[in-house]
């Protein structure tokens, strides 16, 4: 492996806009964390940054695989584009197009390309979450990675969350277990925490819901989500404030599960922030330093796969239960599928190794985490 890569090895990326770098520069600078840029020019960003002091990795997108002027793995990457990202001192990530499912001459366009490049280059694959549909698929694929012998990035295109399919789960960690090549998840939301967990080598959390994954071109477009909204820790998940007004006073029993120590909410509940003067804004710091307080509790000591894979799975089992918790007091209360799909699909496996395996009901998860 490249040494350059060795610095992204289990970080946890913010992945923004560049209206919102300087926002996203300051709060990985807090947590050792690192950006991705998405756009066409970067160069004024991160030279800004840079000069401001901004030390950790930061990966360019130039997002040419989404939106309806999106173009086709089949076009190739340019040259030019890995070489800006050398001459800022960059990790180069290519400006692949987008790879509908079967598309494996595109795959191999990038996959080639890539491997000439000089410098170190991440080759990004944009792809429809439907490549994960079948596990012969996802083995074919590996295949080819394994023999170009490039670090890969992968986005995921999905009308709703691609995590909250339980086939991408299943075979998105098929493909972290059987490539030779360090595997990077971008474009994400929480699961990019249970991507590392399961051994992807950095993976990145979106800033808005159109860096969460990217959706598929239609001819309507898609409607603004009404309201802000924050992440929930416990819960794993995003949630409009005004529902979490309501979350809060409606589950007493539960009220130590909603309060965050994050610097934006300082032990008080994300409610509050709604009659901050900028709500959007605060939420925003909140959800990405709260998200960040949860790779550092997974990850701020050594652990090995085996452990980090059953911390995650006790975080989703413990979020499951909340939601259980929630849904008696609230009404059409809806558990995010993401998590349900991760719950679902792994398992504890140092619980596997030590207690016989036992017929169980997974929509019932234990009701907490061990401490």
């Amino acid at each position: 492996m490249d040494r350059s890569l060795d610095q992204l090895r289990r970080r946890l990326l913010i992945q923004c806009r560049p209206s919102q770098a300087d926002t996203a520069a300051e709060i990985a600078d807090a947590h050792d964390g690192g950006l991705v840029l998405t756009g066409a020019e970067p160069e004024a960003i991160v030279r800004r940054l840079r000069r401001r002091g901004f030390g950790g990795p930061i990966l360019c997108d130039a997002d040419r695989y989404s939106g309806k002027r999106r173009v086709s793995a089949g076009r190739g990457i340019r040259p030019a584009w890995c070489r800006r990202q050398h001459d800022l001192g960059l990790i180069a990530v290519t400006d692949s197009g987008y790879l509908a499912t079967g598309n494996w001459p595109g795959l191999r366009t990038i996959l080639r390309a890539a491997s000439k490049q000089r410098g170190p280059v991440i080759a990004m694959l944009p792809l429809a979450a439907r490549w994960f549909f079948k596990r012969p698929v996802v083995e074919a694929m590996a295949r080819e990675l394994n023999a170009y012998g490039v670090p890969v990035a992968v986005a995921l295109e999905h009308a709703g969350d691609p995590f909250g399919t339980q086939y991408v789960v299943r075979h998105f960690l098929h493909l972290l277990r059987t490539t030779t090549v360090p595997v990077l998840l971008l474009r994400s939301d929480v699961s990019a925490i249970g991507a590392l967990c399961h051994g992807a080598h950095a993976a990145a959390i979106g800033t808005t819901s159109a860096l969460r994954h990217f959706h598929p071109v239609t001819p309507h477009g898609r409607p603004r989500p009404p309201g802000v909204s924050v992440f929930i820790r416990h819960l794993l998940s995003h949630h409009r404030l005004d529902t979490c007004e309501t979350v809060f006073a409606d589950t007493p029993d539960t009220s130590q599960f909603w309060l965050c120590d994050c610097v934006v909410c300082d032990g008080a509940t994300p409610a509050r922030l709604r009659a901050a003067g900028d709500p959007a804004t605060v939420a925003l710091r909140h959800s990405l330093h709260s998200q960040f307080l949860l790779h550092h509790e997974l990850f701020h000591r050594p652990r090995t796969h085996e452990q980090l894979a059953s911390a995650w799975h006790e975080n989703c089992s413990h979020a499951l239960f909340l939601h259980h918790q929630v849904a008696e007091h609230v009404d059409h209360w809806r558990t995010p599928l993401n998590v349900r799909s991760w719950y679902a699909v792994t398992d504890d496996p140092l619980q596997r190794a030590t207690i016989p395996r036992q017929p169980t009901d997974r929509a019932l998860p234990s009701p907490q985490p061990s401490e």
